[in-house]
């Protein structure tokens, strides 16, 4: 089997190790341990624990900037969203509520409520109260007559 590579915190946890150990191995932790009597092996710690950190916060780096690109954009997410509640507007006959169409596309009330109110103002949804007093979006380009319950 490979060399498992080191996380980046453990790589930076390591270098910090490294770089530490001759520090107090020669002057009793203080400074002035590194300039009176540093052997080459002090060196070499110092040398491989700064590449060790180096390693380990670019790693770091690269991980934070993966996992900011890879969230969805708020203009993506928004724009997903209304894609999903129109298409659940067309199954359900041009018409939806908002717990329906939150429960559809698998968002909150009050997001599904906020972009439903946003389509409408928007003039391309309609708002209505059906006989049983419930507030209903009605979709005009997705209204099929027969499923109306208005």
């Amino acid at each position: 089997m490979g060399r498992q590579r080191k996380s980046a915190v453990g790589e930076i946890i390591s270098g910090v190790i490294m770089i530490s150990i001759p520090f107090f191995i020669s002057g009793g932790g203080h400074w002035v341990g590194m300039h009176v009597g540093l052997s080459l092996w002090k060196w070499i710690l110092v040398v491989m624990g700064t590449g060790s950190l180096i390693r380990g916060g670019t790693r770091l780096l690269d991980q934070w900037r993966r996992m900011r690109l890879s969230r969805p954009d708020s203009k993506q997410r928004k724009l997903n969203m209304e894609n999903r509640i129109l298409r659940v507007a067309q199954r359900a006959g041009g018409q939806v509520s908002v717990a329906k169409a939150a429960l559809q596309i698998d968002a909150s009330i009050a997001e599904t409520e906020t972009m439903l109110s946003s389509l409408a103002s928007r003039g391309h949804a309609n708002v209505e109260i059906s006989s049983e007093g419930q507030v209903l979006y009605i979709f005009p380009d997705s209204l099929d007559r027969d499923k109306l319950d208005i």
